[in-house]
């Protein structure tokens, strides 16, 4: 700066005078000018306040107070201090302008400075001989200025009124600018569904946005996008910030989604590239606390309050922890990965706790074999829990990288086999498989891929041996890359009988062929074909089977037992015609037989779950299904017929019932004689309606047939009755399985005397049950009641226990699914009988079962301790006398329980006691009481129940009263028949009187049933007839 030398001396020699008459102390600064002073600022602005992006100008000013600008030979400046948020770099400066207000006028000499890399611009200016309290502006415009990032950045300034370098003021406020120049972007995005089932997708950005223009694209991991094209997303703000677009449908493969035409609130563009979506296929609404929310563990779950910014405690088994939904979010993905199976309590802001149940998907993948060839396809089994789950599997090699993927959906059976196909690349894999909806992941283990050997054939096993009329199996291992095997079966010239086979593997490892010797050499017969001769025996192999030829088409019989060979070769049929075969083996058949037929049974609860032979195996181990000799009422009689021959004419024709229609085999149900009523016809089961109702089961396995039905659907000529018997006959009739020698056929009567047969005898009864007495039971929770019945093991049926009436207060308990055992006992167990008290009494019943049961019981202190009379050992049982006659009958009463008890004992006739007696017993004792000399007189002819009873317990039978009489005294007198060797001396007699011994011969036969060995008691009337016999011969003789 040019200062002006005249001024400067005038200013000087003014400042000096001043200086000497203010202050003596002034001498040191004789040599200086005197310094410019500012005491402060007043006010400071820039304009515009707010920054957007890109460059732009800004208005600048400072208001100083208190500046002595008397001195116009003196500099100042201000520096204005700009944040580092400001770009400099391209700014340039204009209307610079320093006015004092005091003065009016304008300083001289403004300058300014711009210095980029400190982000500083200083003003410069003379004083302009002004006022000595002078008030400054100090203005200027920035141009091309630009800010770096958003925020709020305040501007200062430094004032430095004489440019010595000291700033009389610093960090005086210009004024503040914001800014926000960032573009919005996306936070996160969410697929699931809301807390109104619907499907969304959540988009929540960093700031409040404009959406009026949005669009967003949502991918697909299939390279689909929803909807085939961009979803106009104006309509699907829920707040300032936040997007939720109705998806109608649930996509678990969604991947990303981009959005354009979105701005912030300043107008910056959303910069953001497509983002990943998480996908949660699991919603818990923590505003409901009623309903149990389940997810399988490592699954994503939504939680969901309905507003914005919620926060939710989760506490379950090894976790406690608090997240939330952060900004412009109504939903928090809750990662279940580290999870253990167990409840989870979700409590939201409001104090609401719902419960999340964490379940184990069960997923689990292993390869089929540890190692594949390159020309094997390699499989794995993938199994789960869980039912229906899309999966995608994935083969992944040894760097992790995915080498094929297969989708599929596991079965019903919780269980899928994908297979990959054919590796050329050798080397270690793994499987990895991921529940398309839960994003559940699991790997099999390693296993490897080597280089195949050279192609080969060979026979699984090269010496088959099955029975004539059966199918043979043979059994066809292929390795490398051979696809073909030509099959010759039989020689002609050996065996006279040849059949050629062309198998095609598939990619199978192994073939089976089925080879019918039942219709072998009869193709030419009607309705037969090749394929019924040689054929798939696996039908879900992927290989294929054809029938070329047979040298012989219409041979009477089967094949004759015998040796034929079979032989194999991977180029055709005339290298094995050549003797250029690859694999060489032999076919032995053998003579077929029925071999024995045997009889079980099972409950129809049991056998409406038995579909396989393997179930009746299954149910014969556990005691379910067991060996028998009788049916009874509403169960399932199971017919095991061991034959072989039958498997050939089974696969020819289907079933066994085709076989019966036919002929070929015979089944008859038929009551046996001994069990028909005199005169009545036998009764007779409908066999073929039982095949046509379905009422007929059978399943079989090679050599074994079960024929099952149930008692209900055996549909006999009449009603079956209890102890009926009847016989089941198979029988054999096909003349073909047969097979008779001609000349012994034409010997014959005919076909029949070469029927094979099989027999089983099995006896009806009725469904009889009885629960253990005595019944007892405490008055605690955890009680049990047992019985036995003669139903056949596994029947359910529920026992129920209610109090008799005038118990208060009353009670009613129910054990369901009471199960019969193979013993025949049964227990009902878990009964709640807290409620009830000691002494109460109640009745137990049976109910839904086949049988009815039912007795009393009685709640006590300890179950076993009380007393109960028991009845046994009754003697005489039916028994036949004469009116009149005196009776001696025995018993045995024993206390089965432990206290002593003293009870009335009763010998009754006819429902009425005529003799009784007093016993007292303790706990495990027993006695015979005797009732001697019991007067029938007063008793009319008839049969009449008579036994001993107790309180608790009785045993009877039949006692048959005949009239008094002649035929009474022959009775008498038949046990002293032995005195009728005196009748011999009759012959000095007269004949009449030997008539007269007659009389007492035919009382001799009354006798015969009244023997000492079937009325015990008796004998003592019949010897008193006996001496009144004797004593009238005595009286005959002497006259």
């Amino acid at each position: 700066m040019t200062n002006d030398t005249t001024t400067r001396k005038k200013a000087s020699s003014v400042f000096f005078a001043a200086v000497m008459v203010v202050s003596m102390v002034a001498v040191g600064f004789a040599a200086a000018p005197a310094a410019a002073q500012a005491s402060g600022t007043n006010e400071g602005s820039i304009s515009p306040t707010t920054a957007d992006a890109g460059e732009q100008s800004y208005d600048i000013q400072i208001h100083l107070d208190g500046v002595d600008t008397s001195n116009g030979d003196t500099d100042a400046n201000v520096t204005f201090k700009f944040p580092d948020a400001f770009d400099l770099s391209s700014a340039s400066l204009t209307n610079q302008a320093v006015e004092s207000t005091g003065a009016g006028t304008n300083t001289t000499n403004v300058g300014s400075n711009l210095d980029d890399s400190a982000n500083e611009i200083t003003i410069e200016w003379d004083d302009n001989n002004g006022l000595a309290g002078d008030e400054l502006n100090v203005s200027f415009t920035a141009d091309q200025v630009s800010l770096t990032e958003s925020g709020s950045f305040d501007v200062t300034a430094d004032v430095d009124a004489n440019a010595d370098g000291t700033f009389e003021l610093t960090d005086q406020t210009v004024g503040t600018v914001t800014s926000d120049i960032e573009a919005p972007t996306i936070r996160k995005a969410t697929h699931y569904e809301n807390g109104t089932s619907t499907p969304v997708l959540e988009i929540a950005f960093s700031e409040d946005v404009d959406v009026s223009n949005g669009d967003a694209e949502i991918g697909l991991s299939n390279g689909t996008i929803v909807g085939g094209s961009s979803i106009d997303i104006s309509g699907d703000e829920v707040a300032p910030g936040l997007v939720q677009i109705s998806t109608t449908s649930v996509y678990n493969n969604v991947q990303n989604v981009s959005v354009t035409g979105v701005t912030d609130t300043s107008g910056n563009d959303l910069s953001s590239d497509a983002v990943d979506v998480t996908f949660a296929p699991t919603t818990v609404d923590t505003t409901d606390s009623s309903t149990t929310f389940e997810a399988f563990s490592g699954e994503n779950v939504a939680l969901e309050n309905g507003t914005i910014g919620a926060s939710f405690d989760i506490d379950g088994p090894g976790v406690s922890r608090t997240r939330g939904t952060g900004t412009n979010s109504l939903v928090y993905v809750l990662d279940t990965d580290d999870f253990e199976t167990g409840d989870y309590n979700i409590t939201n802001d409001a104090g609401t706790v719902s419960t999340l149940e964490i379940r184990n998907l069960g997923l689990n993948v292993e390869s089929d074999e540890e190692e594949f060839t390159t020309s094997d396809a390699v499989t794995a089994t993938v199994t789960s829990d869980a039912i229906n789950r899309d999966i995608t599997a994935d083969l992944l090699d040894s760097d992790g990288d995915v080498v094929d993927t297969v989708e599929t959906t596991i079965d019903s059976d919780g269980e899928v086999v994908v297979d990959f196909g054919t590796q050329s690349e050798t080397g270690t894999y793994t499987v990895e498989v991921t529940d398309d909806n839960s994003a559940v992941t699991a790997e099999s283990g390693e296993f490897t891929v080597v280089e195949a050997p050279e192609g080969d054939i060979t026979f699984e096993e090269s010496f088959v041996t099955e029975e004539r009329g059966d199918v043979a199996n043979i059994t066809i291992n292929f390795q490398g890359d051979l696809e073909t095997a030509y099959l010759t079966i039989g020689d002609d010239d050996e065996v006279g009988y040849e059949t050629n086979v062309t198998v095609e593997s598939g990619g199978e490892d192994s073939v089976t062929v089925g080879f019918n010797t039942y219709i072998a050499g009869n193709t030419s017969a009607s309705g037969v074909s090749g394929s019924d001769v040689a054929f798939l025996a696996d039908s879900d192999s992927d290989a294929t089977v054809t029938f070329e030829n047979e040298s012989e088409t219409d041979l009477n019989n089967m094949l004759a037992a015998g040796t034929y060979p079979i032989e194999m070769s991977d180029t055709s049929f005339v290298a094995t015609a050549n003797g250029n075969s690859d694999a060489v083996g032999d076919l032995e058949l053998n003579e077929r037989s029925v071999e024995g037929f045997q009889l079980w049974t099972s409950s129809a609860d049991v056998f409406e779950d038995v579909e396989t032979v393997t179930d009746i195996t299954n149910g014969v181990e556990n005691g379910t299904v067991v060996e028998t000799d009788t049916l009874t009422e509403s169960d399932v009689l199971v017919h095991e017929l061991t034959a072989t021959g039958l498997e050939g004419p089974l696969e020819l024709n289907g079933d066994l019932e085709t076989l019966v229609d036919s002929g070929a085999i015979d089944i008859r149900i038929r009551q046996t004689a001994d069990t028909t009523a005199p005169n009545s016809p036998r009764k007779t089961a409908d066999v073929t309606s039982m095949f046509d109702d379905g009422d007929i089961t059978v399943i079989s396995t090679e050599g074994n047939y079960f024929i099952a039905f149930n008692e209900n659907n055996l549909d006999l000529s009449s009603d079956i009755a209890d102890e009926d018997a009847f016989e089941v006959r198979v029988q054999v009739r096909d003349e073909r399985l047969l097979d008779p020698d001609e000349d012994a056929l034409d010997d014959a009567d005919g076909l029949e005397e070469f029927y094979e047969t099989a027999t089983a005898t099995f006896t009806y009864e009725d469904a009889t049950g009885e629960f253990d007495t005595p019944v007892e039971v405490q008055a605690a929770e955890n009680q049990s009641i047992t019985g036995t019945t003669n139903v056949a093991p596994g029947q359910e049926f529920n026992v129920r226990v209610r109090s008799d009436s005038g118990v208060s207060p009353g009670f009613v308990q129910t054990a369901e699914g009471v199960t019969v055992q193979a013993d025949g006992t049964f227990e009902a167990s878990g009964l709640d009988l807290s409620e009830a008290s000691v002494n109460d009494t109640f009745t137990v019943t049976a109910q839904q079962a086949t049988f009815s049961a039912e007795e009393d019981g009685t709640v006590v202190e300890t179950v076993g301790e009380a007393a109960f009379l028991e009845v046994s050992e009754l003697n005489p049982q039916d028994v036949t006398a004469t009116v009149g006659d005196a009776l001696t009958v025995t018993a045995t009463v024993e206390n089965t329980g432990g206290q002593e008890v003293t009870q009335t004992v009763e010998f009754r006739v006819g429902g009425d006691a005529v003799a009784s007696q007093e016993v007292t017993l303790a706990g495990g004792e027993s006695t015979t009481v005797e009732f001697a000399d019991v007067d029938t007189s007063g008793l009319d002819a008839g049969e009449y129940e008579h036994g001993v009873f107790t309180d608790d317990d009785e045993q009877t039978a039949t006692l048959t009263l005949e009239e008094g009489g002649d035929g009474s005294d022959g009775s008498d007198g038949s046990d002293g028949s032995d005195g009728s060797d005196g009748s011999d001396g009759s012959d000095g007699s007269d004949g009449s009187d030997g008539s007269d011994g007659s009389d007492g011969s035919d009382g001799s036969d009354g006798s015969d049933g009244s023997s000492d060995s079937e009325t015990p008691g008796f004998g003592a009337i019949v010897a008193l007839v006996a001496l009144i016999a004797a004593a009238l011969l005595a009286t005959r003789r002497n006259e």
